[in-house]
């Protein structure tokens, strides 16, 4: 070969390079500028629902519509609208619902409009709260035109003295004005709505001071921000320490409580109504033996020896756990012996949850540890799929004596970062299986093959549930026979932000930093689960809470339409009978940013 034709090799690719990534970063340029766009055009939306909010109250307080009516366009139309009012009531037990519903199918104008929304407020004797979000975004042309779907809920007192929720969901058609918030409402439609009213006698509140629960909760010294935040990588962990656990460990009839804390666990037990009828609960933590322990984010009561009584673990974040067995006192009452050390629980991981099962079927509890991430040493890597977390754990009691560490063995250690496990028997072969809520992540479902291992099903079961997991519990809300999963996630204002062109800004990104490479077997890892599918991955991890039907061929169905999603910055979940009717109602637990300013947390 000549030198000139080598030297037209080597060349014709450099120049093909030359061409190409100017081009590349050309577009790429371009593309950040439309999703800037897109960007704007969503906070001006957050705007005009905010706006939109105060316009209620307003309206309500003043009896004076005109800044409600304001945000409709001038040429406001709506064919086949028909107008919105409420239906008859339905009983719930202790509570009513009523359905919104669009009632004939006539079009409607501003001066139907008018007329509506002063009967909607006339029916309000009290208006409380009002909170007003995107739901989703599902066309966009920034400042011009938008097609959304919103959710408005409003607290309040109704003409019956009823306390009251609504609860609407609405498609809006936007169009762009120059006029602050940045948009109008051109057209609207019902998608569905529901009002919720009772007389909030339903559950009553006993003062837990006065009742001798003096408790006040305080954070891990160490995840104290204040003193240690130049330590911490990961603060927000600051916050999940803390949980109550309920057991009778005396064995006199009557539940006890024990509240975790980061710096110091109380003991209550209860002592039974007195002469007056009222109960009331007494602070036994140091005469049992559970005095100075802190750190704690996790309590299970057990009879993990068979010898008739509940003993207890209490699992730490980054301090060794503890493990305390209840035996008679010198009077004969039960007392806890620290014996972590001994049964080989005194483990240290930065552990956030737990839970029993037997899942040797050898008659003695075996316990599953969720085990978080290391603060001081780590942040979750990929926001919708961090596997870099520490691995759970899972122990096998050894005849009451020793418990030993089968995670390897089992197939059981999880690396995302673990808020929540549960377990059950999801396929009814009699061995209980598995179930974990990662944050920043996926869930696992863990089947039991009855041999000692586990295999990680959750992709072919149906419930990798993409999002912030926080929470899960296994229970049979149907009532088949079958162990049904429900999961409590974020529900976040920002979900509008999971679309196509913020999805591909994300990769953008990426592609231009050192994530690129150093992710890559992650990013591979979550090509094996999803695919392409990014688009529905980014509106997922903001959907809320997710409640799966066992189907009963090892697989699930989500019930999006079951109305159990939407229960804001989801924490903690329960299955359990609220109304005694046998049928098991759902209680999910939330907090954070979804709170009232200055009651978060």
């Amino acid at each position: 070969m000549t030198r000139r034709k080598t030297l037209q090799i080597a060349v014709v690719p450099c120049l093909a390079v030359l061409i190409a990534v100017p081009l590349t970063l050309r577009s790429m340029a371009a593309s950040d500028r439309r999703h800037q766009h897109f960007y704007n055009a969503g906070k001006k939306i957050n705007n005009l629902l905010s706006t939109y909010c105060k316009a209620v109250e307003k309206a309500h307080g003043s009896g004076d519509a005109t800044a409600l009516l304001a945000l409709y366009s001038g040429d406001y139309h709506s064919p086949s609208r028909g107008r919105w009012s409420f239906g008859d009531d339905e009983s719930l037990g202790d509570v009513t619902a009523q359905r919104l519903r669009a009632v004939n199918a006539v079009d409607y104008g501003a001066g139907d409009l008018a007329g509506e929304i002063a009967d909607y407020l006339d029916g309000i004797r009290g208006l409380e709260k009002t909170i007003c979000k995107i739901d989703l975004i599902e066309e966009i042309e920034p400042g011009a035109s938008a097609r959304l779907t919103v959710k408005v809920i409003f607290d309040g007192t109704d003409d019956r003295e009823r306390a009251f929720q609504d609860r609407f969901f609405y498609r809006w058609h936007l169009v762009g004005d120059t006029e602050a918030p940045g948009w109008r409402i051109q057209r609207d439609q019902l998608v569905e709505g529901i009002r919720v009213a009772g007389d909030r006698l339903s559950i009553e509140e006993i003062d837990a001071v006065a009742s001798g629960i003096d408790f006040v909760h305080r954070r891990d010294p160490k995840l104290d921000m204040k003193r240690h935040g130049d330590q911490l990588k990961f603060a927000v962990i600051q916050h999940a320490s803390g949980g109550v656990s309920a057991a009778d460990y005396d064995q006199d009839g009557r539940p006890d409580l024990l509240f975790l804390d980061g710096q110091r666990c109380r003991l209550y037990r209860n002592q039974g109504p007195g002469e007056d009828g009222d109960w009331s609960f007494r602070d036994v933590t140091a005469e049992v033996g559970l005095d100075g322990v802190g750190e704690a984010h996790v309590g299970l009561f057990a009879d993990f020896d068979n010898d008739g009584d509940r003993d207890l673990f209490i699992g730490r974040y980054l301090a060794a756990h503890r493990y305390f067995k209840n035996e008679p006192g010198p009077d004969g009452t039960p007392v806890f012996r620290e014996a972590a050390a001994e049964v080989g629980l005194d483990g240290v991981t930065p552990a956030t949850s737990a839970t029993l099962l037997d899942f040797d079927r050898d008659g003695f509890v075996d316990l599953y540890l969720g085990v978080n991430g290391n603060a001081f040493e780590a942040l979750p890597r990929l926001p919708f799929y961090a596997t870099n977390g520490q691995p759970n754990r899972l122990y096998r009691n050894d005849g009451g004596e020793r418990f030993v560490d089968v995670t390897e063995d089992s197939g059981t250690g999880d690396t995302g970062w673990t808020l929540a496990v549960a377990a059950g028997d999801y396929d009814s072969d009699g061995w209980p299986d598995l179930a974990v809520a990662n944050d920043f992540g996926r869930k696992a479902l863990y089947r039991n093959q009855g041999d000692g291992t586990f295999a990680e099903v959750a992709k072919e079961a149906g419930v990798l549930d993409f999002s912030g997991g926080m929470g899960l519990a296994f229970g049979d809300f149907d009532d088949d026979g079958r162990v049904d999963l429900y999961t409590s996630n974020i529900n976040s204002n920002q979900r509008w932000f999971g679309e196509d062109m913020t999805v591909s800004q994300y990769i953008r990104n990426v592609s231009r930093s050192r994530w690129a490479l150093v992710d890559a077997m992650e990013y591979a890892s979550l090509y094996r689960l999803i695919g392409t599918d990014w688009v529905e991955l980014g509106q997922q991890i903001g959907e809320g809470n997710s409640l799966f039907r066992n189907s009963g061929d090892g697989t699930f169905e989500e019930l999006k339409d079951s109305h159990t999603e939407r229960t804001g910055w989801g924490w903690s979940v329960a299955f359990f009978d609220f109304d005694n009717d046998t049928d098991l109602d759902i209680y999910a637990a939330n907090g954070w940013i979804s709170n009232t300013p200055g009651t978060d947390l």
